[in-house]
């Protein structure tokens, strides 16, 4: 399946379409058209949830913090390209501890990599590494149609959840994909519907619901036998995201 196929679209919309116009309208009234102190504000407080999606260390340290704010800035106020992507995947990378640091590129992995149960089971595996390249710049070939196209507020909810979903199984990175994933996921809402929409608070959601999140993703053992049909539970992660009312970390920290 590919982010342009709008298979499921018709139950996602009935599922979803009635309750986003609403929810975007409150979610723009707590962090829309703020100042660029409160932006930065904003941004520091999901990269915290980004780095404990994650959940590497105990509490995310001040650099992975700082790093963080660097990926949505530059989500902020760029295009979204397969190129800036880099950019933005670069900051939230520990490459930046290492003696390339000055320079704002990654790769796409050229080894093979799998996810694995707290027991160690493999239980998903990604495609072989001489695939990523190609199946990274069609992605981004797709995006580049969907952001050309007329879309309704539902349409484009939908499509920002499958990018994310394909990318995540993709797996593109050796590191930090659910990272990479989210992010991306949300530079599509901001080209689309306005460059606040960065701020969508769904790091804090998918965080706190990191069973439901890894449940809904995994829909198959491998990419080749990936179920789609499997998908909507994942695709409505995103528009229950808007119903976080606070990003504030004091309850973590």
């Amino acid at each position: 399946m590919e982010i342009t196929d709008k298979k499921y679209f018709m139950k996602y919309n009935d599922a979803a379409g009635r309750k986003l116009r609403p929810l975007t309208a409150d979610f723009l009234t707590r962090f829309g058209a703020g100042s660029s102190k409160e932006d930065e504000d904003v941004f520091r407080q999901l990269s915290f949830w980004l780095e404990e999606a994650e959940k590497k260390k105990d509490v995310p340290e001040e650099d992975d913090i700082i790093r963080g704010i660097l990926a949505y800035q530059t989500a902020y106020q760029k295009e979204l390209t397969e190129l800036n992507f880099h950019e933005a995947v670069f900051y939230l990378s520990e490459i930046l501890k290492g003696p390339n640091k000055k320079t704002p590129s990654i790769s796409y992995r050229r080894v093979g990599v799998a996810i694995f149960n707290e027991r160690g089971r493999r239980i998903y595996r990604p495609p072989g590494f001489e695939y990523v390249t190609a199946m990274m710049s069609s992605l981004f070939q797709q995006i580049r149609q969907l952001l050309k196209q007329e879309m309704s507020l539902s349409e484009v909810f939908y499509h920002a959840s499958l990018i994310h979903l394909k990318m995540f199984l993709i797996h593109p990175f050796v590191k930090n994909n659910m990272k990479a994933a989210i992010l991306l996921e949300k530079w599509f809402l901001a080209e689309k519907l306005g460059k606040d929409y960065i701020k969508v608070p769904s790091e804090k959601y998918y965080c706190l619901n990191k069973g439901r999140y890894d449940m809904n993703t995994l829909i198959g053992t491998a990419y080749n036998n990936v179920d789609y049909s499997r998908c909507l539970p994942f695709l409505m992660m995103l528009p229950e995201s808007l119903t976080i009312e606070d990003i504030g970390i004091d309850e973590v920290v």
